[in-house]
């Protein structure tokens, strides 16, 4: 049986995108170029010759991706991967032993994170109500001991568990914007 593609879950926060992209750059110095992103840390890699690839991630919403915003990158040299969840997927073959990057400059790099904090920030809103009024959401009178009252306090404890999630995540990256503005 010969393989020539295979998918790999691997999961990186936000803040870990440079991680991410280690783990790409080394994928395809194996063999092993990314043809697709997926939802939910899940990569399809196609079969290839070991190639010195760099890829680099930027975040912006779908809407807001324009023919100007893919001509930039292409204009500089860039190949298109693919999307997962805003994140946009770029590649570059490394060329006299020097990483290329897409943002030149920290304050493009700070700019990323600030777009990710934005987008986080409108999700979040139907969240954090959520979690104070997951009784409400339903509209269901409860009844005391009823099996309703169970289901309805999952949902509560699974909603206070994102809403959770989200506040570390927004620790995360408020941190890491931190640390570039120290560069």
């Amino acid at each position: 049986m010969n393989t020539t593609t295979i998918t790999k879950a691997k999961w990186f926060w936000a803040w870990q995108d440079d991680k991410e992209e280690a783990w790409l750059r080394s994928m395809a110095q194996q063999g092993w170029h990314l043809s697709r992103p997926g939802l939910f840390g899940q990569y399809t890699f196609s079969v290839g010759e070991p190639r010195e690839m760099v890829y680099r991630l930027d975040f912006i919403q779908s809407n807001k991706r324009t023919d100007d915003y893919f001509q930039l990158f292409r204009d500089a040299g860039w190949e298109y991967v693919g999307e997962m969840g805003g994140w946009q997927y770029w590649r570059k073959e490394v060329k006299a032993g020097a990483a290329p990057e897409i943002f030149t400059d920290v304050e493009s790099k700070i700019q990323k994170y600030q777009r990710l904090l934005g987008f986080l920030a409108i999700v979040f809103v139907p969240v954090a109500l959520g979690v104070f009024n997951v009784r409400n959401l339903f509209g269901t009178p409860l009844i005391p001991g009823h099996w309703i009252e169970w289901v309805f306090t999952g949902i509560a404890f699974l909603i206070l568990a994102v809403f959770i999630m989200y506040i570390f995540i927004f620790i995360q990256l408020w941190i890491r914007i931190r640390q570039l503005k120290r560069l």
